[in-house]
């Protein structure tokens, strides 16, 4: 559903990691809502004292199995008000542990299938139940939680195969998204498993990432083989500049800056004199800056 106000103001800037108590409870209502029609049942199965058919949802048989898959969850999953001091994160919290939500919201993707009603009990006044695969039920799932993001401004959504990916700037997507076809198979490769990583929510894989792009960086270098590294770099510039004397110093000081970053931060290397990265906001700075450079020169040897 697409709402006024984003038709006439645009959608949120979506920059916010953080799951506020609304986010919360907006995601459990979701999921109660797929609860109710037994789209859970299919593995967490109540089964009738009759006959043994399933019947409906076993909700303890849930609450155990997503314990021990996301063990720092709260049990039972419920709305929650941030002065409620029995909430296992803070007490007075304004954002809940951003980690364990998407973690749920993963667990509850892949165990969804569409329940159908068969054969009414009338003793018990219940439905048996049989099941099947639904990708559309998944899908609309992922909508569900998906446009709760969006409206907030949050930087994760939910992918086709139900995992949890971060979005990109609509200004960077074309860096970011493009499948490089250079005749350096294993440079093409470096980019994307550098895109690959980055987009993921956690921050030891979009360090990884940051790593993987200053090793394309750096293949890049030296990507004519016969001249040494120095050589190399200097003549790619030459050719992505294309004549332009103030854009080949201005490409060049970027490379030496880039290179210089990659030498003194934990990009590339990890002793303990070099600058650690903790901030997602610096891993989106870096990455981006890097992609740009890295871009111009990929485009121009395609």
């Amino acid at each position: 559903m697409d709402y006024f106000s984003d038709k006439e103001k645009g959608t949120a800037d979506r920059i916010s990691e953080d799951i506020s108590i609304e986010v919360w409870n907006g995601i459990v209502s979701v999921f109660e809502e797929f609860k109710s029609d037994n789209s859970f049942s299919s593995k967490f199965t109540d089964t009738c004292s009759d006959n043994e058919r399933a019947c409906g949802f076993d909700e303890k048989l849930f609450e155990d199995r997503i314990k021990s898959e996301i063990p720092n969850i709260n049990i039972p999953i419920r709305r929650e008000e941030s002065s409620n001091i029995n909430f296992p994160f803070n007490q007075h919290i304004t954002t809940i542990d951003k980690y364990l939500t998407l973690d749920f919201i993963q667990f509850c993707h892949k165990n969804i299938q569409e329940a159908i009603q068969d054969d009414y009990h009338k003793f018990f006044k219940h439905y048996h139940l049989t099941f099947k695969e639904s990708k559309q039920l998944q899908k609309d799932f992922r909508d569900n939680i998906n446009q709760i993001f969006e409206r907030n401004g949050i930087v994760f959504f939910i992918n086709d195969e139900g995992l949890v990916n971060r979005t990109i700037p609509v200004t960077m997507k074309p860096l970011i998204n493009q499948i490089y076809n250079t005749e350096d198979k294993k440079l093409n490769e470096l980019v994307q498993l550098a895109h690959d990583k980055f987009i993921l929510p956690n921050i030891a894989d979009r360090i990884h990432a940051l790593e993987k792009i200053w090793d394309a960086f750096e293949r890049v270098k030296t990507y004519y083989l016969e001249k040494n590294k120095k050589e190399s770099v200097s003549e790619l510039i030459k050719l992505v500049a294309n004549g332009n004397t103030a854009i080949e110093e201005l490409i060049n000081d970027e490379a030496k800056a880039l290179t210089k970053i990659g030498n003194d931060f934990q990009i590339r290397h990890f002793e303990r004199i070099k600058i650690e990265i903790i901030d997602n906001k610096h891993i989106d700075y870096l990455f981006y800056r890097m992609i740009s450079l890295i871009h111009l020169f990929l485009t121009e040897l395609e």
